[in-house]
């Protein structure tokens, strides 16, 4: 009897498939070998503006240190933050980017992947920030000064409109929230926030820092 013919599979399946399997054993995973799953014109970006994927595995311990978590990643890009962390911490990830291209490259990795990552493409600030346990920024708003090249008056002015309201919504997150920096946001966080921890990492500095209770006046 004949064998039933099988779909024939891409040489994109069996890299998704290592990809996967590796970050879900939390082992690390090259560059190179990740960003292949992304289309072209994205791939080109990787390594000046997407999260390495060692970062990332860092990133996502410190976004997720236990199950059923929540957490956003504010300036999602094609979603390779929120995808790791899914497939190696498990929880609730969100990435919010504006960009609608990039939203799509998102939802295309995840699917590949299989990573239980959802991304929408919104307003960061139009969100609810304190839905969530845990925020991610890495240098969100840099495309308000290198989005057309060398930056000027326009582009610092949108740039630190957008830092000042970023530290407006901070300041209001509950006690216990964390926030994870890599290369910063471009402003500082609150005094109601704690380091708690920080390192040097693939030519960055990832920190994470949590909301400290608000004191009370004698």
């Amino acid at each position: 009897m004949p064998m039933a013919h099988e779909p024939e599979r891409s040489p994109g399946d069996a890299v998704a498939r290592g990809v996967r399997d590796a970050l879900c054993r939390r082992a690390p995973v090259e560059d190179q070998q990740f960003d292949v799953l992304y289309p072209d014109h994205i791939r080109r970006l990787s390594a000046v503006h997407w999260t390495p994927v060692s970062v990332a595995l860092r990133a996502a311990a410190l976004l997720a240190p236990e199950p059923g978590m929540q957490i956003a990643d504010l300036g999602a890009g094609p979603g390779k933050l929120c995808c790791i962390g899914a497939l190696a911490r498990g929880g609730s990830w969100l990435g919010v980017e504006h960009n609608p291209r990039l939203v799509a490259a998102a939802e295309g990795l995840a699917a590949q992947l299989g990573a239980a990552a959802r991304f929408v493409a919104a307003d960061m600030m139009e969100l609810d920030w304190d839905r969530f346990d845990s925020l991610y920024l890495y240098n969100p708003f840099e495309a308000d000064l290198f989005g057309a090249g060398r930056p000027d008056h326009a582009g610092w002015t949108a740039f630190a409109g957008q830092v000042a309201r970023a530290e407006e919504r901070l300041s209001a997150l509950s006690t216990g929230t964390r926030v994870v920096t890599y290369h910063g946001f471009g402003g500082e966080l609150p005094s109601s926030f704690a380091l708690a921890f920080s390192e040097a990492i693939d030519h960055g500095e990832l920190a994470l820092w949590i909301r400290q209770p608000r004191s009370r006046r004698a």
